[in-house]
């Protein structure tokens, strides 16, 4: 039950990422040129776009249900209650979780519908709104739902944030990289020239992104961990401080990018050695994120160390 709990969880917060990144990416990114190189951007990365939207709504639907399915089992302490419908009814219609999960689950075919409808001028901002809601829907369970009052509502109203903060950055280093995959192409010279223009703008939103995840995770450790004590001293306290490396990690990667490979991509001599350096360097930082997607994953089905420690 564990396993498919945490496989679940890191389909449904991957999928969900990388849908809200790749919208949020074309409205900052590349929505608000209106120059014939962007027109021309714009026409070559929708069609990838929704290709990327359809297959990740997807994705975040069936792993949405196989979550549901999986907390089933795990609230009735047995495997066979997935497939019970009366179980099931209970866990949705009965449980802060369920009902949660059923606007997520709804969010999840909406998206799908948006994805599948004619091209009318709503579709984008349709799929927007509705991988917003979806990306924010998962702070409505999990751990940051099990205080009360005051508490609750901080830890809830942080942990959407959170979330969103990393739909930023995570979700956008895909489309970032497909831009940068054209740019590195034969007739990418192009490319080239828009790319000095987003990856400057995909960095100016890392600032902001970078301090939103490091103050709201800070929030979250000293609700969820409590004490210096408890985070080196329990096994969810030192999972948790490996997600942080991670994070120092992408955030070092990030600052590489920022002040060694952006200034070479803006001379026109070494403008394609920089373009292949950063595209390599994208990829690394993707792996990263993902490893903490992974390592989240796990965390969600673990008890917070300040259970433990005030234990």
């Amino acid at each position: 039950m564990a396993e498919a709990l945490i496989v679940s969880r890191l389909l449904q917060f991957a999928a969900v990422i990388v849908v809200f990144g790749c919208g949020a990416f074309r409205l900052y990114a590349l929505g608000g040129d209106t120059t014939t190189t962007s027109a021309n951007a714009l026409a070559a990365f929708d069609p990838w776009f929704w290709r990327v939207t359809i297959i990740g709504a997807i994705v975040a639907l069936l792993s949405a249900l196989s979550l549901m399915l999986a907390t089933t089992a795990n609230m009735a302490g047995a495997a066979a209650a997935a497939l019970d419908p009366d179980t099931i009814s209970k866990v949705l219609f009965a449980t802060s979780f369920g009902r949660a999960w059923c606007w997520h689950l709804v969010f999840a075919v909406l998206a799908i519908g948006v994805c599948l409808a004619p091209r009318v001028h709503w579709r984008m901002p349709a799929i927007l709104v509705l991988s917003f809601l979806l990306l924010v829907s998962l702070g409505w369970v999990g751990h940051a739902v099990e205080g009360q009052g005051a508490t609750r509502l901080v830890h809830q109203i942080n942990q959407m944030v959170h979330l969103l903060a990393a739909g930023l950055w995570l979700g956008g280093l895909v489309p970032l990289a497909w831009l940068l995959g054209r740019a590195r192409s034969p007739s990418g010279t192009a490319w080239i020239s828009l790319a000095r223009d987003v990856v400057s703008r995909f960095s100016h939103m890392g600032y902001a992104t970078v301090a939103l995840l490091a103050g709201t995770g800070a929030v979250n450790t000293l609700l969820l961990v409590g004490s210096t004590h408890a985070l080196v001293g329990t096994p969810y306290g030192r999972l948790l401080g490996l997600k942080i490396l991670l994070f120092l990690a992408m955030v070092t990667v990030a600052l590489f990018n920022r002040l060694r490979l952006l200034p070479r991509l803006r001379r026109e001599a070494q403008a394609s050695a920089a373009v292949a350096a950063l595209a390599r360097s994208v990829l690394f930082e993707q792996g990263l994120g993902f490893a903490i997607l992974a390592v989240v994953s796990v965390l969600g089905t673990w008890p917070p160390a300040i259970h433990h420690h005030s234990g």
